[in-house]
């Protein structure tokens, strides 16, 4: 049975390479514990020690939940610990997880407004050969109820938009309503603890049938990946990658990071990079300029055909004589639609005309990155497929750009 969750699903959207690389061929990286994740990792313990001991009917005071905070801290502390911002301190985030654990307790206190089911508590699907796992936070019935899952976050708080299509905690909420078939309802609860605010969702069934038919679409994806093994790398949050080094994006970047200033400038592929950004610099200055001069050239244009046009029709000419060439003036009558660019209202309005009509299959065009995204999702029938592929077969294509640092 293959075995998938939240963040490995997360890992191929972000990018296929390094999926491939984590949980297929299992590289091992020399992994950064940042000072944010070491205070949320901290925060939990606590929350979970809180939960933990209410199971056991004990109820932990403030002061004794902020004492075993101090105690973890200085245990688990070590100056690997990475602070990115320079503005802030460790003690900074030390207070600011001490903040956390204060504003949910004074919020929240004496906790009886649930009945906890669990902490930390596995979640499993089983999708015929698949299945999702994870793991809960807290699980919990309330007095009416309906069942909730709580998640604790230290960070910045999400928009109720984003919360409302969020995908993992919906994915507890399928299981929780497999498993307990009494679970009618279930309420997603992100506490964001630093705020002392909460963020609440739910989905309706239809929702999460739907979730579910993207879920085995995205797993169907990754199955066809590996077995084309077809893993591209795509620069997505490539700051929490540690696969730098086996990355075709990143690799000689990782390569050259590392070598002093002299070595750095004498390495081959830097002088090529160099010489072709010097290059396209040089290009874009002479295109600018370029554009600079049609522009002027073109003003100048459109005023000399309007006094053509003007002396034309005065002298009942249809074309002048130059020294060398003449300057034919061609009229025609035709309709005038209406552009995207330049009446986008009535170009809509008439698109819609046309769309209802039997003229639409005449006229409209072929959108090539739209039909090529129809091919690459599998979502043309088969017998079509194979007729435009054999029109329009895959094809490599090379192109540069510059991205900057």
């Amino acid at each position: 049975m293959k075995q998938f969750s939240h963040s490995k699903l997360q890992t191929y959207e972000r990018c296929p390479l390094q999926y491939k690389l984590q949980y297929l061929t299992k590289i091992k990286t020399e992994s950064e514990t940042t000072i944010e994740a070491f205070m949320g990792s901290q925060v939990h313990n606590v929350l979970e020690l809180l939960y933990g001991d209410l199971l056991k009917s004990k109820l932990n005071s403030l002061d004794e939940l902020l004492a075993a905070y101090d105690k973890n801290w200085q245990t688990e502390w070590n100056d690997e610990i990475v602070i990115n911002d320079e503005k802030f301190k460790a003690e900074h985030y030390f207070e600011t997880g001490r903040k956390c654990i204060q504003n949910y307790y004074e919020k929240y206190a004496p906790f009886d407004q649930d009945q906890t089911l669990g902490v930390e508590k596995k979640i499993n699907l089983k999708w015929g050969e698949i299945e999702i796992i994870g793991y809960v936070d807290r699980l919990a019935r309330e007095k009416d109820g309906v069942y909730a899952v709580h998640d604790y976050k230290t960070g910045s708080m999400m928009e109720q938009a984003y919360a409302d299509k969020d995908r993992q905690l919906a994915l507890y909420s399928i299981a929780i309503k497999q498993k307990f078939k009494e679970a009618k309802r279930v309420k997603l609860i992100w506490h964001y603890v630093n705020f002392g605010e909460d963020v609440i969702s739910e989905r309706t069934d239809q929702q999460l049938e739907e979730l579910k038919a993207d879920m085995l679409k995205l797993i169907g994806e990754i199955n066809r990946a590996e077995k084309e093994d077809n893993f591209p790398a795509r620069e997505t949050k490539c700051e929490w990658c540690g696969f730098w080094e086996h990355c075709p994006k990143k690799k000689h970047l990782f390569k050259v990071a590392k070598l002093p200033k002299n070595k750095y400038l004498n390495d081959s592929g830097v002088k090529l990079s160099n010489k072709y950004i010097e290059l396209v610099g040089k290009k874009s200055e002479i295109n600018k300029e370029a554009r600079t001069q049609a522009e002027l050239i073109d003003e100048e244009m459109e005023k000399i055909e309007e006094a053509i046009l003007k002396y034309a029709e005065k002298h009942d000419f249809e074309a002048l004589q130059g020294s060398e060439a003449r300057v034919i003036i061609n009229k025609k009558i035709g309709y005038d639609f209406p552009t995207k660019s330049s009446d986008e209202k009535n170009y809509a309005v008439l698109e819609d005309i046309l769309k209802d009509s039997k003229y639409w299959k005449d006229i409209s065009t072929i959108n090539s990155s739209k039909l090529e995204q129809l091919l690459m999702d599998d979502a043309i029938e088969v017998k079509i497929r194979k007729k435009i592929v054999a029109l329009a077969p895959l094809k490599e294509s090379v192109r540069f750009s510059i991205k900057k640092k």
